[in-house]
């Protein structure tokens, strides 16, 4: 399969690299380990991206002796990063094959582009005290019936994986993670058509009603998931 990540095409197809969701992910990270009571002086993101999330959680902990670091594989992510002057520290490399070591680390929609992430999940589970994991639960009833939109998610933003909760869950656990706490993350439900909004707006409502229901039946929703190593 050709390098995606550096050839231009995910940049091509995601120009922003995702930016626009970083404030949004960095407050619930922030929240689960505030919630948590998880004290750190370090922290180390994989699969950085462009580092808005890293950027977003230092002004959150702003006054807090905490060192930032980002590891991403895209030679055009990692350039963008640089350019922020956030005194974060981003390095192109793969993570898996350097000794940094982290208090916390983030694996931030990072494990459904992986070719082969039993081996990154065994590789990382010693770099850090805690692991905060956050993935799209892209397999549900309705996808088995849509599978082109599984094909799309695959074309556009390179996911070659599909998981479910209770799959994934039970993958971390294989590995070594101690599941601290878990909670779904809700998409973005604006629309630009009627259509999509009265079926956003029935997801919005069941959610509140039966939140996993809603995740497995008519999906577009993320898991987030704190771990102890």
């Amino acid at each position: 399969m050709d390098d995606i990540y550096n050839n231009q095409n995910y940049l091509s197809n995601n120009p922003l690299w995702h930016q626009e969701d970083s404030a949004f992910k960095a407050g619930l990270i922030h929240s689960i380990l505030e919630e948590n009571k998880i004290a750190y002086t370090s922290i180390c993101e994989v699969g950085c991206g462009t580092g808005e999330i890293l950027v977003q959680l230092q002004q959150l902990n702003s006054g807090k002796q905490i060192s930032y670091c980002g590891y991403d594989i895209s030679k055009d992510a990692i350039e963008m990063a640089q350019k922020k002057n956030s005194g974060i520290e981003f390095k192109c490399a793969d993570f898996t094959k350097e000794t940094t070591n982290s208090e916390v680390l983030l694996v931030i929609d990072v494990i459904e582009h992986l070719h082969d992430y039993f081996s990154f999940l065994k590789s990382i589970s010693k770099k850090s005290k805690y692991t905060v994991f956050h993935i799209p639960l892209d397999m549900f009833v309705w996808s088995l019936f849509r599978e082109q939109m599984l094909i799309e998610s695959k074309e556009r933003v390179g996911h070659i994986h599909n998981f479910s909760e209770g799959f994934i869950l039970s993958i971390l656990k294989d590995f070594g993670y101690t599941i601290i706490s878990k909670q779904y993350t809700e998409p973005d439900y604006r629309s630009n058509s009627f259509k999509k909004g009265m079926i956003n707006g029935i997801k919005q409502i069941l959610f509140k009603i039966a939140p996993r229901f809603t995740t497995k039946t008519l999906g577009g929703y993320s898991v987030l998931v704190l771990c102890k190593n």
